[in-house]
């Protein structure tokens, strides 16, 4: 297999930042047709920008977008946000007059499982006139901007995190990773706590933890480390959950958004 480099250069991928802290617009790809030089390229690229909008994907069917994230590895079965029919493992996420898009708030995707998502993918069925974009920010970036007497003092600690949001029985089924995790394979330190699922950083009384966490959630989702994916139809947005938080923008209105969701469990828990 060619370099990535390479590949790149031969794909003659039209590629363009979103901004200097992570994430790019990628066109003249079709993922439902990669071979094994283009989907080295992907990945390549998601690895440099931590966030990537595939644009011009408008003919992917459920079928094919699982089919691709299956090259990423085992997919997630989320368990308590609603599917698309026939799938266990594709969520609908659906705004319209009915359900006006109201959620919003940082996070990465299901932190309180045990082994959470690596990867997540968002595929544009249906877009509105304006809005309705997801915001992206750098846990690298966020992490390496901590003076070292901070990074110090967080490296031996660990978080727990659950999904009462989902349901308030999960309060009793936490999940324990450390705050700042090592990236399998880029190798950089990122911070890996949220406001979503975050809930306390253990041996810490509860005045500390409640201090730093709330700290480190301004910190770390700061303009600077933060890029911006406009929707078109058919845009395929996927981000590594490992070194990337995310927000959904609800500025669109009773206007209809649905976007289909596949995540790619990690291959091991996250680990320092």
């Amino acid at each position: 297999m060619a370099e990535a480099a390479e590949i790149l250069h031969d794909l003659a991928l039209d590629v363009r930042p979103l901004s200097g802290a992570l994430g790019a617009e990628v066109r003249g790809v079709d993922v439902a047709a990669l071979d094994d030089d283009g989907f080295a390229a992907v990945h390549a690229l998601l690895m440099q920008y931590s966030a990537i909008a595939l644009h011009g994907q408008e003919h992917l069917t459920d079928d094919d977008l699982r089919e691709f994230g299956l090259r990423w590895g085992k997919l997630d079965v989320h368990g308590y946000s609603p599917t698309v029919q026939g799938y266990d493992d594709v969520l609908r996420i659906r705004s319209d007059p009915q359900r006006p898009g109201t959620a919003e708030g940082w996070h990465s995707d299901v932190s309180w499982k045990v082994i959470p998502p690596k990867i997540s993918m968002l595929h544009a069925r249906q877009v509105p006139s304006v809005g309705g974009d997801t915001l992206f920010a750098s846990q690298y970036r966020a992490y390496e901007d901590l003076s070292d007497a901070m990074q110090t003092f967080l490296a031996p600690l660990d978080a727990e995190h659950d999904g009462r949001v989902f349901d308030i029985n999960l309060i009793r089924q936490p999940a324990t990773h450390p705050v700042v995790i090592t990236h399998p394979e880029t190798g950089r330190k990122a911070l890996y706590v949220n406001g979503g699922f975050t809930r306390r950083i253990k041996g810490l009384p509860p005045g500390e933890s409640t201090a730093i966490l709330n700290f480190l959630y301004s910190h770390c989702t700061r303009e600077r480390y933060q890029a911006r994916v406009r929707y078109e139809p058919g845009t395929l947005a996927m981000w590594d959950n490992r070194c990337v938080q995310h927000a959904a923008v609800p500025d669109f209105g009773t206007e209809v958004r649905e976007l289909h969701r596949v995540a790619v469990l990690c291959d091991q828990r996250p680990a320092r």
